[in-house]
Order: C-alpha cells, then sequence, then structure tokens
C-alpha cells in the first residue's frame, strides 16, 4: 500500500476537476501511473462521485492540494 500515491491522487483528484471527471468515467486509464494494491485500485472504482463530492468538501483547502507533488 502506499500512502504517498492514495493522497497524491486523492489530492489531485480534488484539485484538478479534469481528472476527477476522468477517475469516475474511465477509472482504469485514471488510475494507471499510481502504484495501488488491487484493493485499493478496487475501492476507489467502487467509491460514488457523490462520496468523493462530500469528502472534498470536508477538506480544508490546505489538505486539498497536500499530495500534488507530481508531473502528470
Amino acid at each position: 500500500m502506499s500512502t504517498q500515491a492514495l493522497q497524491s491522487l486523492f489530492s489531485r483528484a480534488m484539485v484538478d476537476p479534469a481528472f476527477a471527471d476522468l477517475l469516475f468515467s474511465d477509472p482504469e486509464r485514471a488510475l494507471s501511473g499510481y502504484d495501488l494494491t488491487v484493493d485499493e485500485a478496487s475501492s476507489i472504482k467502487s467509491m460514488s462521485r457523490a462520496v468523493f463530492d462530500q469528502l472534498a468538501k470536508a477538506l480544508p483547502e490546505e489538505r486539498k492540494s497536500f499530495g500534488v507533488m507530481i508531473d502528470y
């Protein structure tokens, strides 16, 4: 499991609306390049957009970009 990969993925989805759209429309493509376990990938794929949006709204702005330190 890579906590850093999960943080990067979710941070990117929170600050990049196009990536968030891709995550929910084509999760296989969105998750490629992220070092996730099968269970992590499965959990992300099963997450609804509504749940993601609720989580994103609950985080303070400074936490949303915490993990975005990669080139994409």
